[in-house]
Formats: structure tokens, sequence, C-alpha cells
């Protein structure tokens, strides 16, 4: 961690159901990255477990319910600039996330939503985060 630099921690959901993953595609051009797929993600609140926060942005910003898995997968940092320009540094709390049910609605900053077979995720321009995650869960093929 470098302590010269604004942190901020972001809770990052795989979301999975019958083989595929859930991930929204942001307009080209959106920062922070080139590439325009993405998992779905939120800032942590202090009033609640990381995985209620989890749930209920998942609920309020997709109208869908997941269980949040325990199964501990390992944290990530990356340091880059966020939407405001500042360049800070990121830790990514990663969590596993079964899919219950609801429709997926597209939420707001992004022009769609899809279940993506993970023997199809390579063929995506996903964001690298994404990309070094679901390696690492093996996911990515």
């Amino acid at each position: 961690m470098r302590s010269d630099l604004p942190q901020k921690k972001l809770l990052i959901a795989v979301i999975e159901k019958d083989g595929s993953i859930l991930m929204r595609k942001k307009p080209a051009g959106s920062p922070p990255y080139k590439e325009t797929w993405y998992l779905f993600g939120c800032e942590p609140t202090a009033k609640q477990e990381d995985s209620t926060t989890l749930k209920d942005y998942l609920k309020e910003g997709l109208g869908i319910d997941v269980e949040v898995n325990d199964r501990a997968i390992p944290s990530d940092s990356e340091i880059k600039n966020d939407h405001d320009g500042i360049l800070k540094e990121f830790t990514y709390v990663n969590l596993i996330c079964k899919y219950i049910g609801g429709q997926p609605r597209v939420p707001t900053g992004a022009e769609r939503v899809d279940w993506i077979p993970t023997t199809m995720l390579s063929q995506y321009d996903l964001v690298p985060p994404s990309v070094k995650l679901l390696k690492a869960l093996d996911l990515y093929h």
C-alpha cells in the first residue's frame, strides 16, 4: 500500500449461474479503462458487512438476488486514476455470488448486461482487473 495516495476500497461481485458470469458493458471511452466489459462492484459502507452491502447493491441496482459465498478469495490492488481523474490506490475485495433470482436490468452508466459463458469470456473486451480475478478463479479460458 502506498501511504501517499488516496485509498479506495471496492467490493467486486463474481455472479455465477449455470457456467456463466454476469457482466456489464460500459460505453466505449468510459473511464478509467479502454476495455468495456466489467464485473459488478460497489463501495462498502461502515454500517454493514461487506456481503450485506454487496447484496443490497445488486438488489437495488440490478434487481437480482444473490447469495454471497464466504469462500475466501484473494483481494487485489491497483493504482489508477479514478473517475474524478485523481490517482488512487484501489483495493478490490472479491466476493463469489450465487445467482438466486430476478431479471437483471441495465444499471446507470452501462449499455447492457449479459450472462457470458466462462468458455467465451476471453472473446470479450474485459477490463484488466476482471481478467486477473477470473483467471485466478480458473473461470477465464
